[in-house]
């Protein structure tokens, strides 16, 4: 498995460096905005008059950090990049690595080692790769060292934000405290050193986000996107660094009910993770389990849908994959599916879906989304009724307790 990751990044490598030609035409072009915001990022400003500026503060630092270990060229700052997203890979690798010693599996380690490289350059071109690799690397220190969890998780959403939704992997009430520790100190002391550091630290980010229309890739615009094959005069634009719906009739309600929506989905989550999970005998596969449905939800309910999120889905499931009591092989195994559809769809059927509408490029997108929403239907139903079992298996052992002839032993969730 080593040797396979070795040998498809070794690829990466290569295509990169033009000794192999890329199947795809340049990805780099969001490493050279990048580049151009350090010009920004130096003066301790955020580029928040830029539309494509849609980042909490951490990421102002990263950008700018980037500058001085790569220098004042692009190029310069492109290699750098490129070299600590590979790295960024790796440590993901290392870390599903360490989660399957013991009684753990290398499915995980697999599923990362396979399904990254689908996504082609596009891994090591965009920022999702470090923020993926400080989320994984979160929720493996929930299982021996919580404070430490918190601590990442609160460094990834300073980066991206969605890491934050993790927390919900702790266990119910009492588990919730030391992680809760770790990410409120790590985010107030980091937090407010970047706020103090960058000027207007927060503005572009919450602007911004704010205005964003439907992008075409996200679940939400799925309608719009099939009725663009008989309606080709529906309108997309390129706004905010990706292409969106802006005027249709059904965009404005569907911006403001998505987020609604997320809402209520990460709340549903919470409540069965709240009332549900303290009856149950609670594992580390539980943990990392709802925390891929927590990820599910937020993407499927998003505004926004690039492909680089498959990132966080793949990152999420490869947790999930290293334990063999967990529930979300099936929903994992969707995700996987999603990716390799996403690979197909972009870049190369993608005009048929931004520019010029067809089947081809519209179906894979249709296929796709509906596997993301199939796996967190799937997976959440899985873990209810896995919980379900475990509650009345807990129970039984508990009466069974009491009784003269116990006839049964206590279970974890299967």
């Amino acid at each position: 498995m080593v040797g396979v990751w070795i040998a498809s990044r070794a690829v990466f490598v290569l295509i990169y460096a033009n000794v192999v030609k890329a199947p795809v035409g340049n990805v780099f072009a969001d490493v050279a905005l990048y580049h151009r915001w350090t010009d920004v990022l130096l003066d301790w400003q955020v580029p928040r008059d830029d539309p494509m500026w849609q980042y909490p503060p951490g990421a102002a630092a990263f950008f700018q950090a980037l500058w001085h270990l790569a220098g004042d060229s692009v190029g310069g700052y492109e290699i750098t990049f490129f070299t600590l997203a590979v790295l960024a890979d790796l440590l993901v690798l290392l870390t599903l690595l360490r989660l399957a010693r013991g009684d753990g599996l290398l499915l995980g380690a697999w599923a990362w080692a396979l399904a990254v490289p689908l996504l082609n350059l596009l891994t090591y071109a965009r920022y999702d790769i470090f923020v993926t690799a400080v989320a994984v690397v979160g929720l493996a220190a929930t299982v021996r060292r919580p404070v430490v969890a918190g601590a990442a998780l609160a460094v990834g959403a300073l980066l991206k934000v969605w890491p934050a939704v993790l927390l919900i992997s702790a266990r119910p009430v009492g588990g919730l405290r030391p992680i809760l520790t770790g990410f409120v100190v790590a985010l107030a002391l980091l937090g407010s050193a970047l706020t103090l550091a960058f000027g207007g630290a927060w503005s572009g980010f919450t602007g911004n986000q704010a205005d964003r229309g439907l992008q075409i890739e996200s679940i939400g615009a799925t309608p719009l996107v099939l009725a663009r094959l008989g309606d080709p005069t529906i309108d997309v634009r390129f706004v905010y660094g990706a292409m969106e719906f802006v005027d249709d009739p059904f965009v404005r309600p569907a911006t403001i009910v998505l987020p609604v929506l997320t809402i209520l989905g990460l709340g549903a989550l919470s409540l069965w993770w709240l009332v549900r999970g303290r009856r149950i005998v609670w594992t580390s596969a539980i943990g990392f389990d709802v925390a891929l449905l927590a990820i599910l939800t937020t993407v499927v309910t998003s505004r926004v849908f690039s492909p680089q999120y498959m990132l966080w889905l793949i990152g999420t499931a490869a947790v999930c994959l290293t334990r063999r009591d967990t529930t979300q092989r099936a929903a994992s195994a969707l995700v996987l599916v999603a990716t390799v559809l996403t690979s197909a769809l972009f870049p190369w059927y993608y005009a048929q879906v931004s520019t010029d509408p067809a089947w081809p490029g519209t179906a894979l997108l249709v296929l796709r989304n509906a596997l993301v929403v199939a796996a967190l239907g799937i997976g959440f139903h899985t873990l209810t009724r896995s919980a379900a079992r475990g509650t009345s298996d807990v129970a039984g052992t508990r009466a069974g307790a009491s009784s003269p002839r116990p006839d049964r032993a206590t279970h974890p969730v299967a």
